[in-house]
């Protein structure tokens, strides 16, 4: 229960705020701000009244990575009839202002089909105001389909749409009927910032050619393709106009058109849309558009409750004026408006704040995020509330980005207990990061982040720690790497990248996978995927590696998802996959002699989603036992041990659940085996229910235990420690849900007393 204080707080400035709005609205300015609610109940309908995060006008806490939504009144003037646009900007801690786009959580997908209405008619080629030459623009109805309607009339019209999308990687497209009548035809436009910037892919009837013209600052169109075109009139044909990075591809009904473009002259941010030279019309349906994914810190993200413009009703008890519906807006960075003078609306905006975003940059507790409104034409909009929401990372939270096919990435724990664990901070900025808990694993925070690897993108990693230093192996489709980095404990070093960018070697990856060992006298091996074949490099503990070499070749099958660890008197063992289905073991004396290749398993599966099917190895070294635990075609783990005779135990089952393989391309099963003496903990995430569950062998392999229910949960990594207070855990890191985005990582522990 609030206390009576913060009660009288609150409805003072209620009461104050709705006698301000009362003075706005009778007064002639453009628009107001005024009250706002938080809603926590993300799920909850449009113009549900519950799933509040508090009261009226209340700046409650918001939680990194969870989304939530913030409804604002808005005030009319008491003028005529208005339309236009509202757009949303944020600041943090009282920076500057910064527009907020639509980027989609946790995958930060661009992707949004478009909403023909939004549509909006500006200044035609020549400057003229299109909307003054009887131009037409409207969405008919035929069947299930919705078509857009232009015709222009005594001059050219331009139609926009008013979401903005990166042009270095945009992409338009949808279908298009150009009628019988039509002597010069419709251009599709990219990159547009003004009526005089522009790129035009123009479908000239007149001369049966496709051309685009490049317009910039007003000067003369340039024309820097023209092509022959057979277009059928009267008949609906497919388009698609694709900028990426200067490179320019058009399709037109089955044919295809490259050209390379410069792009410099063209702001980052653009627009898409249509123009139509005089007297001349086109329908148009099934528009999407795909622009440049990106993870802001703060975006209007999707909303499964409502769709994108869902009018409003009344709900905030802020203004007494007539109410007109507004809109909630559904990944999209504009809200319609459409009011009469004097009444006041609402907006609901779906919003999230993330703890990592491009940059990359950090968002932390404590930070305070601020929300208005403007025109989409940059009016400002007056406000006389403001929302200014405190931000808070909750207990565990790491966020960020899980590696694609990781091997062990931690967290591994110093002496002193810090703990230390590798990701990358978001999926469209995914450099190197180590994150590290000084408190548990309650808190997470980058370290060296100045000092991070050049190479990034974490497709294949392994690591293992010894001592005060974690070895990492880093694989990407042309190349492998190898990294150092210090723990808290290091004596001249302390949480410092150490080794950065040493090349292992370049070879053309079929699929991402490494497999690190260090041995007693530092030297290392590296295993990691080539084209056909398992590869393997060996490092001097004075840091050169050998050349690659492939492990079987020209022998098959065709292999992968290597998995490697330390055994006795430094050898090592390796297992991988054989693309036929089988997994194979093999051990490397301390001279680099390679035994023979012994068979693990066979009908493991054949798709690409099993190439990882052998787990992380264990190994006994009281009995000289190497453990294996894979997974097989039909989802459940196996457990198979070659003894210290080089012998197999008969396979052993681990699981009895389906097990979740290839979780967002990471192709391998949903699981985690770990080593405390001589017992093994596995835990697996459920394919069903995407819930995370253990399983231990103390003798036998026991029953199954709910650990984290209903997560939807798809990578799962940890390890076994003593924390400071002397209690044993199996520490882990787990996605719940990212789908490859970010935001989704947390840490939790399995006590092992």
């Amino acid at each position: 229960m609030r206390c009576p204080i913060t009660m009288m707080i609150v409805l003072l400035n209620t009461l104050l705020v709705g006698a301000a709005i009362l003075r706005a609205a009778n007064s002639e300015e453009f628009l107001v701000q005024g009250s706002f609610r938080v809603r926590e109940d993300f799920a909850a309908a449009l113009n549900a009244d519950h799933g509040w995060a508090g009261s009226l006008n209340e700046n409650v806490p918001i939680i990194a990575d969870q989304p939530f939504r913030l409804r604002v009144e808005v005030l009319w003037p008491n003028v005529g009839e208005a339309s236009g646009f509202l757009g949303l900007q944020y600041r943090r801690n009282y920076g500057a202002w910064r527009d907020v786009g639509a980027h989609d959580f946790p995958n930060p997908s661009a992707s949004v089909e478009l909403d023909l209405n939004r549509f909006q008619l500006t200044a035609s080629t020549d400057g003229a105001d299109a909307r003054s030459k009887k131009a037409e623009v409207r969405v008919v109805q035929d069947g299930q389909q919705r078509i857009l309607v232009a015709e222009a009339g005594e001059e050219s019209a331009l139609l926009v749409y008013p979401q903005t999308t990166d042009l270095s990687e945009v992409e338009l497209e949808g279908e298009m009927r150009l009628p019988e009548s039509s002597t010069d035809g419709v251009s599709v436009v990219i990159g547009y910032s003004s009526a005089q910037t522009r790129y035009e892919v123009f479908l000239n009837s007149a001369n049966r050619t496709v051309e685009v013209h490049c317009l910039h600052q007003g000067a003369a169109p340039k024309v820097v393709m023209q092509q022959p075109i057979d277009i059928e009139f009267d008949s609906w044909f497919p388009f698609a106009v694709e900028f990426e990075e200067g490179q320019m591809t058009i399709v037109i009904d089955t044919r295809e058109y490259e050209l390379s473009l410069e792009d410099s002259t063209l702001a980052s941010d653009s627009q898409v849309g249509f123009r139509l030279p005089r007297r001349q019309s086109a329908e148009i349906r099934n528009l999407l558009l795909r622009g440049l994914p990106k993870t802001p810190p703060v975006s209007i993200v999707a909303c499964p409750a409502f769709a994108d413009q869902t009018p409003t009703a009344d709900l905030l008890e802020g203004a007494k004026a007539e109410f007109c519906p507004g809109v909630g807006s559904s990944l999209s960075a504009f809200a319609r408006f459409v009011a009469e003078g004097g009444r006041q609306s609402e907006v609901e905006w779906p919003l999230v704040v993330r703890r990592y975003a491009d940059g990359p940059t950090t968002n932390e507790t404590g930070d305070v995020f601020e929300f208005r409104m403007v025109a989409s034409d940059g009016r400002q909009v007056d406000a006389l509330q403001i929302p200014q929401l405190r931000l808070e990372v909750a207990a565990g939270h790491l966020g960020g980005t899980y590696v694609e096919t990781p091997g062990r990435i931690g967290p591994w724990q110093a002496s002193n207990g810090d703990l230390y664990f590798i990701m990358e901070p978001t999926e469209t900025d995914n450099v190197f990061m180590v994150v590290k808990s000084t408190d548990g694993g309650v808190s997470w925070q980058e370290v060296d982040g100045g000092h991070r690897p050049s190479a990034d993108d974490l497709e294949g990693v392994d690591a293992l720690q010894i001592g005060d230093t974690i070895h990492i192996l880093h694989q990407v489709t042309s190349a492998t790497w190898y990294h150092t980095f210090h723990t808290s404990d290091h004596p001249t070093l302390a949480d410092r990248w150490g080794i950065r960018d040493q090349l292992v070697g370049r070879v053309e990856a079929r699929a991402q996978a490494a497999a690190l060992v260090v041995r007693s006298d530092g030297s290392r091996v590296a295993f990691f995927v080539g084209e056909d074949q398992v590869h393997y490099s060996l490092g001097s503990s004075g840091g050169a590696w050998s050349k690659p070499q492939a492990m079987d070749p020209h022998v098959p099958p065709a292999t992968a998802g290597p998995q490697a660890v330390l055994g006795a008197n430094d050898d090592v063992h390796l297992a991988y996959y054989g693309l036929d289905g089988s997994l194979w073991h093999r051990h490397m004396e301390p001279n680099g002699k390679m035994s023979e290749r012994q068979l693990i398993a066979e009908g493991v599966g054949t798709s690409r989603s099993e190439f990882g099917s052998m787990l992380p190895l264990s190994f006994l070294p009281a009995t000289n036992t190497l453990v294996m635990i894979y997974g097989t075609a039909d989802g459940q783990l196996w457990e198979r041990r070659r003894q210290a005779s080089g012998s197999l135990t008969a396979p052993t089952r681990v699981t009895h659940r389906r097990v979740v393989v290839n979780a967002v391309d990471s192709q391998q099963p949903g699981a985690d085996v770990v080593l405390d003496g001589d017992n093994l903990y596995v835990l697996y995430i459920d394919s069903e229910s995407g819930s995370i569950f253990s399983v231990r062998k103390r003798g036998e392999w026991e029953h199954d235990v709910l650990r984290i229910p209903a997560v939807n949960a798809q990578w799962v990594r940890g390890n076994v420690y003593t924390k400071p207070d002397g209690k044993r855990v199996y520490g882990f890191v787990y996605d719940a849900g990212s789908g490859g985005g970010a935001g989704m990582n947390r840490y939790a522990e399995l006590p092992l007393d």
